[in-house]
């Protein structure tokens, strides 16, 4: 599923409808601002920021990993990798 950037995808990962919205925004966020917004500021300021607010559910919950890949979308999955290695570095 790869999102637009225009219109917000209601993003499912189970049963916590908190997690389920906050997740969402997140990700319809990342990916308006990447796709709307290009001023050459995404790896420096956009995708660190958005990579931080992910990485908060992954360390609490590291099975969102796999659910957030399996979407297949280029800027999610930008996000994911970014968040995951933050997690790693705050694990060290």
């Amino acid at each position: 599923m790869k999102n637009d950037g225009m219109n917000d995808l209601a993003y499912d990962f189970g049963d916590d409808e908190a997690l389920n919205e906050e997740l969402s925004f997140i990700l319809n966020e990342a990916c308006h601002v990447f796709r709307y917004h290009a001023d050459g500021n995404w790896k420096e300021l956009y995708k660190p920021k958005y990579a931080n607010r992910l990485a908060k559910y992954i360390s609490i919950k590291p099975s969102l990993i796999k659910r957030l890949l399996k979407l297949k979308d280029p800027v999610v999955s930008n996000i994911t990798y970014a968040a995951i290695e933050i997690v790693k570095a705050r694990n060290n």
